[in-house]
């Protein structure tokens, strides 16, 4: 049932069909982050007002000491649990995060200044606090579980700085900076929005970000690895989510607007998708198109995150088929 007393119903192929935003929105209360994938498809289709992504972050607290470290620290230190490739690969894919959410941290204030409108501006805000609030969610993680110590938060990121490949730096330092440095210059340039919000909420967050998320998460609950992470990682992609769904409406707002934004995102995505599937890629492989883990296979996960971008830019009024021919 939903906040506004109506509930959703199914549609035949074990989908959920959501007929009211509050509806959509509730999915992101689930702790099921297949369901919490699903769900973002239909939040996108409901196209919730900034109003309602603004209330359902008032309800949606949670705080980075809500989760319960103990068994996560055991696992992580018995040999018998988990062998050093694994941890190995699984370090790679949480420095990725950890040095992400530090990056956008800094880089969305001048995406909130630029916003147009005050409601824009609200849920931005928001969202600043969500991502440093997964800043330091990752560095308590690294202290109690991978038993990490640096003097500050500042220190720890830098201590993951060798972890990261060079295809994060080109998207992170590279192109998020240029699009956060063209708003810090001139708020009112639209255009270098849209290619912001692009990069940020549809490339970074809504492409690499969530599906990366997905395959992490199911791979330890597969195997009751480190429950307190997964709590708590789980409730930073539900922030994600909700992230996302402001940047399709933001994105289809500004086609519906002017035609001339869909070009402008269709070249940031010409832009950044050659280099966007590689930060996937570990730097010790062979081939960062196709490579194995001990968990899944890169393959796999270049194709959901291909799937999760096209229903994307369907919601916004694009065309998918502008996708083809980019790596992937």
């Amino acid at each position: 049932m939903s906040e506004n007393g109506s509930s959703a119903n199914g549609n035949g192929n074990g989908e959920v069909e959501f007929k009211t935003e509050d509806e959509a929105l509730q999915v992101l209360l689930d702790g099921d982050i297949d369901k919490v994938m699903s769900g973002l498809d239909r939040i996108i289709e409901a196209a919730p007002s900034y109003e309602k992504l603004f209330m359902r972050w008032q309800r949606q607290h949670w705080s980075t000491e809500d989760f319960d470290f103990t068994v996560d620290a055991e696992q992580w230190n018995d040999p018998s649990v988990m062998t050093e490739e694994e941890k190995k690969f699984m370090l790679f894919g949480f420095s990725q995060f950890f040095l992400g959410e530090e990056k956008v941290t800094v880089e969305l204030l001048p995406f909130a200044i630029a916003a147009p409108t005050h409601e824009e501006k609200a849920f931005l805000t928001t969202q600043i606090s969500d991502e440093a609030k997964h800043m330091v969610f990752f560095d308590r993680f690294y202290r109690e579980v991978l038993g990490m110590k640096a003097a500050d938060i500042g220190a720890m990121l830098a201590t993951q700085r060798p972890n990261v490949n060079k295809d994060w730096e080109t998207l992170f330092d590279g192109i998020l900076h240029d699009c956060a440095e063209r708003l810090r210059l001139d708020p009112t340039d639209f255009p270098a929005l849209v290619r912001g919000v692009t990069v940020y909420m549809i490339v970074i967050e809504g492409t690499l970000a969530l599906t990366g998320a997905r395959f992490i998460i199911k791979a330890l609950k597969e195997r009751d690895w480190l429950p307190g992470f997964v709590s708590g990682f789980t409730a930073v992609n539900r922030d994600e989510s909700r992230h996302v769904g402001f940047g399709v409406k933001f994105l289809a707002d500004a086609i519906k607007a002017d035609q001339a934004n869909a070009l402008i995102i269709q070249d940031t995505l010409k832009e950044c998708l050659p280099i966007a599937p590689l930060v996937f890629a570990p730097s010790w492989v062979e081939d960062p198109y196709s490579f194995e883990t001990p968990f899944y296979h890169s393959t796999e996960v270049f194709a959901y995150a291909m799937k999760a971008l096209s229903k994307k830019l369907a919601a916004m009024g694009l065309d998918p088929a502008m996708l083809a021919g980019d790596p992937a």
